[in-house]
């Protein structure tokens, strides 16, 4: 551990000590939120990114409660979750963006899973795919002096001007914490061939000229699935407000690896359903 990783460290642990106390509190006595649907979630996440869409997409009105990076485990330890998004419905948690997606199937917006083909399909988009994707992606922004300021500028996104105030100083040891438990680099090339993987599939499956993944008249959760844990390589000009822009100053490797997702049958997919199905 280098030393200012040491002592940011320090301030990581004086500030989440405190906070982890205020966490069993209010997991204690949950907060009161404005809207019965919040969403808890790290505002560039991928797996929330699947929850808004969904959300979008179906009219429901929700609001958002956005995690600083440097405090997400606390944040987790509020709900007792494993990762974000958790979404607080009414008097439920929700800990998984596929119990999200679940539940607005059952509330009547059938466009999601109008087949059991399409819920077959969207199982080939999971965890792994999606976890696979930001470890890339985690990779080649901690690996360079670009990417992590690039990264610290996407963790300042929607969150607290205090929180804003201590991306800085907390981010070597935020770094440190998440490079230890992501198998990188020596994962690298198992990550990125699970990847591969699955856009190689979905171009397979799109080089008949379907409009969307499972051959249907409209969009389902396959497709939002897929594009929204794909948008990291993908880099839609959709999504640059809240993560990265092709148009940024990308380190080359990281414009390199995303150059080549752009270019496949997947990657356009992608690029498309940002640009004509995101905003409906």
């Amino acid at each position: 551990m280098r030393w200012d990783e040491c002592l940011s460290l320090v301030l990581f642990l004086s500030l989440a000590i405190p906070d982890a106390i205020r966490a069993k509190l209010r997991s204690c006595f949950p907060a009161r939120y404005p809207h019965r649907r919040t969403v808890v979630a790290l505002p560039y996440s991928p797996f929330c990114e699947k929850v808004f869409w969904a959300l979008d997409r179906s009219k429901v009105a929700y609001g958002v409660r956005a995690v600083f990076q440097g405090f997400f485990p606390t944040t987790l330890l509020e709900f007792s979750a494993s990762s974000v998004p958790v979404v607080v419905d009414g008097r439920e948690v929700l800990k998984d963006s596929k119990l999200v997606l679940d539940r607005l199937g059952d509330e009547g917006h059938a466009w999601l899973y109008p087949s059991p083909a399409v819920r077959e399909v969207e199982r080939g988009f999971g965890d792994d795919f999606g976890k696979g994707v930001a470890r890339i992606v985690y990779h080649h922004l901690f690996s360079a002096e670009k990417g992590r300021a690039l990264l610290k500028r996407v963790w300042k996104v929607g969150v607290s001007p205090l929180e804003r105030l201590l991306c800085d100083p907390l981010f070597p040891a935020v770094r440190w914490a998440m490079l230890s438990g992501m198998e990188l680099p020596h994962g690298l090339p198992r990550f990125v061939a699970s990847v591969d993987d699955v856009f190689s599939r979905v171009s397979t499956l799109l080089d008949d000229g379907r409009k969307y993944i499972c051959g249907t008249p409209e969009m389902t959760a396959a497709d939002i699935t897929f594009a929204a844990l794909a948008y990291p390589l993908v880099l839609p000009e959709e999504k640059a407000a809240v993560f990265l822009s092709w148009d940024d100053d990308l380190p080359e490797a990281f414009r390199a690896e995303v150059r080549r997702r752009r270019e496949s049958p997947a990657g356009q997919f992608v690029i498309r359903l940002y640009k004509e199905e995101r905003h409906l």
